[in-house]
């Protein structure tokens, strides 16, 4: 499998190096174990921001890029000269 490097800083690095030699396995094997851990031990979180994008995506491309660059939705209408009063864009 092709592997791409992940931004972290400095100590984390370190620290996913150290974990890697000590139980003697990859730095991937270590990152990969914890993300499933994090995956199980905070399901409630991951199916929080699954509903959340299920309701950004139900109100359309407009609402998409708000929420994407963070900005209230009436003023991206504004610019992409959509009806404030569109919930969707989509026909």
């Amino acid at each position: 499998m092709d592997q791409v490097p992940i931004k972290v800083n400095v100590e984390k690095k370190m620290r996913i190096r150290y974990v890697a030699a000590l139980v003697d396995t990859t730095q991937a094997e270590v990152v990969d174990r914890a993300v499933q851990e994090f995956a199980v031990r905070h399901a409630d979180l991951i199916d929080q921001g699954i509903d959340r994008a299920r309701s950004v995506l139900a109100c359309g491309d407009t609402a998409v890029a708000a929420h994407l660059i963070a900005r209230p939705l009436d003023h991206v209408q504004r610019v992409s000269g959509k009806a404030s009063g569109a919930t969707t864009d989509r026909a």
